[in-house]
């Protein structure tokens, strides 16, 4: 994979989790071998069991996989930890089928409903909600104006177009 692949791939795993989850896998990802969690602990320099507990939300998402061993004097398991590089691009795919619904729903909202804005602390109201309290803010006691999200519905229309667009592509060069 590029550079500019793996980028997109840890932004993805930032957005899902954080950066401390991000940096993790991004180490894992570039050292492309098993790696022991105290390792990773060690060479990004975190606590042990916040980089366990990172591992395992990877886990949990599959992007990363473990075997154990046990020792056998010690009767303690040794957990090693590799990215699941395969599964990679079918994640990516499905998180951004999950975005597109998320989108989907997001304009239905907009298109739907009408909206009223406090010009003064930029609280955002539906139109029932406006009513209710009057044309007033709840938070500040300012009159509210109609909101034109006209170019709000927009930018969800050309998000969810190119999404779809990308992801069509994607599914095209792989037949």
């Amino acid at each position: 994979m590029s550079d500019k692949e793996v980028d997109t791939i840890v932004t993805m795993v930032k957005a899902m989790f954080d950066s401390d989850v991000a940096e993790i896998f991004r180490y894992m990802y570039e050292l492309d071998e098993e790696v022991v969690d105290e390792e990773i602990a060690k060479v990004l320099n975190m606590k042990l069991n916040d980089v366990r507990r990172a591992l395992y939300r990877l886990s949990e998402q599959g992007l990363v996989s473990y075997r154990r061993i046990r020792d056998r004097t010690t009767g303690w398991y040794t957990y090693y930890w590799k990215v699941n590089k395969a599964q990679i691009p079918l994640i990516v795919k499905q998180r951004k089928k999950v975005t597109i619904s998320k989108l989907k729903e997001r304009l239905k909202f907009e298109e739907e409903n009408e909206f009223y804005i406090c010009l003064n602390c930029g609280s955002r109201y539906l139109f029932d909600e406006a009513l209710e309290n009057e044309f007033k803010c709840y938070r500040c006691g300012s009159s509210l104006v109609y909101y034109d999200n006209g170019a709000i519905v927009e930018a969800l229309r050309k998000k969810i177009k190119a999404l779809e667009e990308k992801l069509k592509k994607e599914e095209e060069s792989k037949k």
